[in-house]
C-alpha cells in the first residue's frame, strides 16, 4: 500500500489534469469556487491567496470577491501536502478522506461546534482532499499546544465531546456510509508500528531525557502489542471520536469551544477524547484537581442523554487512555524539529510523562489488555 500511495503522489504531481480538488492553492480560482457554491459562471470576479502554508496538510486563507451573497469574503482551504512525503503519509493513512467524510458526518447542524463547511471531497484516484471551510480568524479565539485551559474551559470542552459522542453513540452507520473510519487498513498498521518502532524503540531524540527509563521499557508495547491495544478500544462502545482534540485543534466563540481540524476522526471509545485533551491541554498541577470530577461530568452528560455508562469503568479506562496522548506527544518529539520545534514539542512530552506517572498508565493498559485476552 505504501508503494502504491508513493506511485500515486508521484504521478499525481507529474501529469495534469485533477482541477475538480485543488492540489495547490491558486488552483481554487473562480472557476473552482463556483462549482462549489454551486454558481452560474461569473458569480466570483477574484480569488486571491492571503497566505499559505504546509505541513501534515496545506493550509490557506483566500479573499474572495463575488455578487453572491452566500459566498463570504473570507475562506478557509485545506488541501494536499506541498511536501511529498507528508503527500505520501497523508494517502497511506487516509488523512484527508477522513476529515472529508467527518465533516460529512457532522452535516449542516454539528452536534459540536465547528467550522462550517462549504466543499468537501476526495479524488481517490489522484490520492487528493480538499475541505472549504469558513475562515474563522476574525470570529473565534485560538490557543496554542503550550497554552491550558481553565477549569471552566475544561468542563465547556468535556460537555462539548459528550455532545459529539452522544450524536454517534453505536450508530449503525459505522457498518454504512461511516465505515471508512473503523480501524484502518492493514497495511497502514504496518507502516504504524514501523514508525512506532523507530521513534520509541531505542529513545535517542529530544525526548528521551524527559522519559523515565521505566515508561521507555512500557511505551513498547504500542509497537509490541498494537493490535491487542486496538483491540481492546475497539471492543468498548464505539462513537465518532475527533482523536486528536488538543488545544491546538479548538477554537473558542464566546465561552464555548469547538474542534478543528479532523483528519485523525475515526470510531473509537469516546472516553479516549476527554483523556486525551485532559492530558494535553491542562496543566498538571491543576489537572490533578479536577479530572475525576471531568470523568464525573462526562458520565452525567452521558447519563443525562439515556446512555448509562459505568463511572467506575470510565475512571479506569479513562486512566489507561492517557497514553494515547503519551504516544502523539513522544513521538512528535521524537520525529524532531521537522515535525515540531522543541520548545513546542517539549511541552506536550512534560505533560504526557506526568498524566501517564499519576495514573500508572501503561501498568493499567496492560492489565486491561491482558483480561481482555485471558
Amino acid at each position: 500500500m505504501a508503494m502504491t500511495e508513493a506511485v500515486r503522489a508521484g504521478l499525481d504531481r507529474a501529469l495534469p489534469g485533477g482541477a475538480s480538488v485543488p492540489l495547490r492553492a491558486h488552483q481554487a480560482n473562480t472557476r473552482w469556487l463556483e462549482a462549489a457554491f454551486g454558481l452560474a459562471p461569473g458569480t466570483v470576479r477574484s480569488v486571491s491567496v492571503i497566505d499559505e502554508h504546509s505541513g501534515t496538510a496545506a493550509r490557506a486563507r483566500l479573499a474572495v470577491d463575488s455578487d453572491a451573497t452566500e459566498v463570504p469574503g473570507h475562506l478557509f482551504l485545506k488541501f494536499t501536502p506541498h511536501h511529498y512525503s507528508q503527500h505520501v503519509l497523508m494517502n497511506v493513512f487516509g488523512l484527508g478522506a477522513r476529515e472529508v467524510l467527518a465533516y460529512h458526518a457532522l452535516g449542516e447542524r454539528p452536534p459540536v461546534l465547528t467550522p462550517r463547511c462549504y466543499a468537501a471531497s476526495v479524488n481517490r484516484f489522484r490520492g487528493r482532499a480538499v475541505v472549504l471551510l469558513e475562515d474563522l480568524s476574525s470570529t473565534a479565539r485560538f490557543r496554542t499546544v503550550r497554552d491550558s485551559v481553565t477549569p471552566a474551559e475544561a468542563e465547556a470542552v468535556v460537555d462539548a465531546l459528550a455532545d459529539l459522542h452522544i450524536a454517534f453513540w453505536e450508530t449503525t452507520r459505522f457498518s454504512g456510509d461511516l465505515k471508512a473510519l473503523v480501524g484502518r487498513a492493514p497495511a497502514a498498521d504496518r507502516l504504524g508500528d514501523l514508525i512506532r518502532r523507530r521513534l520509541l524503540g531505542t529513545m535517542k531524540g529530544q525526548a528521551a531525557d524527559l522519559v523515565p527509563e521505566s515508561m521507555k521499557r512500557q511505551c513498547r508495547m504500542f509497537f509490541e502489542r498494537s493490535r491487542d491495544i486496538d483491540g481492546f478500544w475497539a471492543a468498548l462502545p464505539q462513537t465518532l471520536i475527533h482523536a486528536d482534540p488538543h488545544l491546538g485543534n479548538l477554537f473558542f466563540k464566546g465561552g464555548s469551544p469547538g474542534l478543528l481540524d479532523w483528519q485523525n476522526a475515526m470510531s473509537g471509545a469516546g472516553i479516549r477524547d476527554v483523556a486525551y485533551f485532559a492530558a494535553a491541554s491542562v496543566e498538571p498541577e491543576v489537572l490533578r484537581k479536577i479530572e475525576r470530577g471531568l470523568v464525573e461530568r462526562y458520565a452525567a452528560w452521558l447519563d443525562a442523554a439515556n446512555i448509562r455508562a459505568d463511572l467506575d469503568d470510565l475512571w479506569v479506562w479513562y486512566g489507561a487512555a492517557m497514553t494515547e496522548f503519551f504516544l502523539a506527544a513522544v513521538c512528535t518529539a521524537e520525529a524532531g524539529d521537522t515535525m515540531q520545534p522543541f520548545e513546542i514539542s517539549r511541552v506536550g512530552v512534560e505533560r504526557c510523562v506526568a498524566a501517564v506517572a499519576a495514573h500508572d498508565s501503561f501498568t493499567l493498559l496492560t492489565k486491561l489488555v491482558d483480561a481482555k485476552h485471558a
